[in-house]
């Protein structure tokens, strides 16, 4: 997992020296919420966001493409944090910085096939010669980067990766201040992929894990397409069984997305008028305390937790300071 920016520097406030403190967002989705959230930083004096906080997506890496379920993703960033602070990387870490580096550079674009055999390449290059297995730590950063990177030097288009090393290593991990920076679960509560039984209860170790490491655990039931619901005034109108079942209406679309579109003329999961949403958030704040907002009852009812964030980073960033992780 990487943050989603060009730059990996903590900015100051103007005219002082005290630091942002960085809400690291990392959703379960890869489009709605990326939309909305986006929306949300570029109208934070709008919304009445404290300027001393600074939201920092954070985006899968090639490897954890199309992950959904939450226990993964939440395992994955506490294996990156603790590389961050450890100073140490896995090669499967290094391999999906050299991804990241290739589609920053736009030598990788949209081809899932040309993405796909290049990271079959990558781990042929790790297991036949280096000899490794891609959770091994490596030892040597800049030397191991450079045996990669001459193996593409002479393929059109790769000449410059060799010279390019430095920056391909450089600033790639997270910039998590513990103690102070705040992570964040963006998650659904989605029965098909975030299982909760007795013997694999995912719901109750990610909440707990959230609770250990003092992250933010900000679940929707029955998903992100509920908070957005929020926001319409006749949402408390709509049968909470059929919010809770979440059944398909269609081939391709769930309740929730069919009512937001009843709402919204041509809303899709990956375009949308984010703004609209934001212009009546205070809105979906209220209506969300009409359901449930309990970390632990919303595994089993409607409700949501993203409107409690949005309080929270409207709220004076030194008060917060971390403290409250569930």
């Amino acid at each position: 997992m990487r943050e989603k920016k060009m730059f990996a520097q903590r900015t100051r406030t103007r005219n002082t020296d005290e630091a942002k403190r960085k809400y690291f967002l990392v959703y379960e989705g890869k489009e709605t919420e990326e939309i909305y959230f986006e929306s949300v930083s570029q109208n934070r004096s709008k919304i009445g966001i404290d300027p001393l906080i600074e939201l920092v997506p954070v985006v899968r890496s090639y490897s954890e493409e199309g992950w959904s379920n939450p226990k993964k993703i939440v395992d994955r960033m506490l294996l990156n944090l603790e590389e961050s602070r450890l100073g140490v990387v896995s090669y499967e870490t290094l391999l999906n910085w050299f991804m990241d580096y290739l589609y920053e550079e736009e030598i990788l674009t949209n081809s899932k096939v040309k993405a796909k055999s290049l990271w079959q390449t990558l781990e042929w290059i790790c297991k036949e010669k280096l000899h490794v297995m891609l959770t091994e730590q490596v030892e040597n950063l800049e030397q191991t980067c450079r045996v990669i990177a001459e193996y593409f030097q002479d393929k059109e288009g790769y000449e410059q990766i060799i010279d390019d090393v430095p920056r391909i290593i450089q600033n790639r991990s997270i910039t998590y201040a513990e103690g102070f920076d705040r992570v964040c679960f963006v998650v659904d509560r989605d029965r098909e992929s975030f299982v909760a039984h007795p013997e694999n209860n995912q719901y109750e170790y990610v909440l707990n894990k959230c609770r250990e490491k003092k992250f933010g655990f900000y679940l929707t039931n029955p998903c992100f397409e509920f908070w957005l619901l929020l926001h319409f005034d006749d949402v408390k109108e709509l049968n909470k069984q059929q919010l809770l079942d979440n059944p398909k209406i269609t081939a391709k679309r769930r309740y929730t997305e069919q009512e937001l579109r009843k709402r919204l003329n041509g809303y899709t999961k990956s375009s949308y008028d984010a703004d609209w949403f934001i212009n009546r958030i205070d809105v979906a704040i209220q209506n969300e305390k009409q359901y449930c907002e309990d970390a632990e009852e919303l595994e089993h009812l409607v409700g949501s937790r993203i409107g409690m964030l949005i309080e929270e980073m409207r709220r004076n960033a030194q008060q917060d300071s971390g403290r409250k992780s569930i």
